[in-house]
């Protein structure tokens, strides 16, 4: 905050899964509904702005910060309590300007406060979250293994004659139960990687069923992995597309080192895929993103992404190349913590496609 010259920080957040982690990070509050604001000023106390009710009540008794205020009107209280501490013509810098506040709470709160100047803070703060602390690491590390195991309780149900629901459920049960309750489950049955939500749809014999587990841990640290799994042995031709997505995700852990970019990702896994004589003929989605608390964030993998990666960003790696007329993918996830010495994986996690 000295070095960017804000006199107070306004970290924006709803309940939005990419957008509550900015206030989780300075509060430890989990928004469940809603939206809400923590301020925090350079020397003073912090602050919480939520609705009236359950939050606020409970925010006061969770959180470590301890001036709650509960509000029917957010703004106005927001500038109530960043007129305590600074000036009227003070800095206010805004973490989630552009993408978490809303253009007319933006626009009132410049009209409550006039001669204030609000800077756009979401990259400095960014740069703040990005690099994990050794605590924020082992939070990462436990709700992976959790997942792993989330997977594991998949590999032992999956069965054909049970729906989708009846097997995704104990996945979802096995995290609920370790404090895991934001998350997505969904699984891919195609030749193509795009996941879905599961449905009463009855599993059959030839399935080939690739799944994606993301979850935020009890901490709100959210982690990827995914698992595939048949009851017969693959087709040559996609155990090697699956092979060569391991390969590639092999070699970005070679090279994830600080100094490196986004698009240098998307290149090496680029270059896997031509050297192992693939035909792309379409992205499906990009080869990864930093993540934490806010689910995705730059670095992204991505040709022109120019983002640079520095020691303990944790970068989860995804291939998402297709490949000849058929558009076939498919989606295999891990999380690297960047070193020096190239990506550690927060687990060791063993990718194999698991014949039931």
């Amino acid at each position: 905050m000295e070095s960017h010259g804000y006199d107070v920080l306004l970290l924006a957040g709803n309940a939005e899964a990419m957008q509550r982690g900015y206030v989780r990070y300075v509060s430890n509050w989990r928004l469940w509904g809603g939206k809400g604001f923590a301020i925090f000023p350079r020397r003073n106390d912090p602050s919480l702005v939520l609705g009236a009710g359950s939050q606020s009540y409970w925010s006061g008794r969770v959180s470590w910060i301890r001036n709650v205020h509960p509000t029917q009107d957010m703004i106005r209280t927001v500038a109530d309590v960043l007129s305590e501490q600074i000036k009227p013509t003070g800095r206010v810098g805004i973490a989630g300007m552009d993408h978490v506040m809303t253009y007319g709470d933006m626009q009132r709160l410049a009209q409550l406060m006039p001669e204030a100047e609000f800077m756009d803070a979401t990259d400095s703060v960014d740069a703040v979250m990005a690099i994990k602390s050794a605590e924020e690491l082992t939070m990462m590390a436990e709700t992976s293994r959790y997942i792993a195991e989330a997977q594991d309780v998949l590999k032992a149900t999956f069965a054909p004659g049970l729906t989708e629901r009846e097997v995704m459920a104990k996945a979802v049960e096995h995290l609920a139960l370790r404090g895991c309750h934001d998350g997505i489950a969904h699984l891919s049955t195609g030749v193509k990687p795009y996941f879905r939500p599961p449905t009463d749809r009855v599993i059959e014999e030839d399935d080939a069923i690739n799944v994606s587990l993301e979850f935020s841990g009890p901490d709100g640290y959210w982690i990827e992995l995914a698992g595939v799994y048949s009851f017969r042995e693959p087709s040559a031709r996609r155990k090697r597309y699956f092979d060569t997505s391991l390969n590639a995700i092999e070699e970005v852990k070679k090279m994830l080192r600080p100094g490196v970019t986004g698009g240098d990702v998307t290149r090496t896994i680029e270059a896997v895929f031509a050297e192992e004589g693939w035909d792309v003929t379409e992205r499906g989605i990009w080869d990864g993103h930093a993540i934490g608390l806010n689910v995705i964030r730059p670095p992204y993998g991505l040709i022109e992404n120019t983002d640079v990666f520095q020691e303990d960003m944790v970068f989860n790696v995804h291939p998402g190349l297709m490949v000849d007329e058929d558009r076939l993918g498919m989606f295999l996830q891990d999380n690297l913590i960047v070193t020096p010495e190239g990506g550690k994986p927060l687990i060791e996690y063993p990718y194999v496609w698991h014949v039931l």
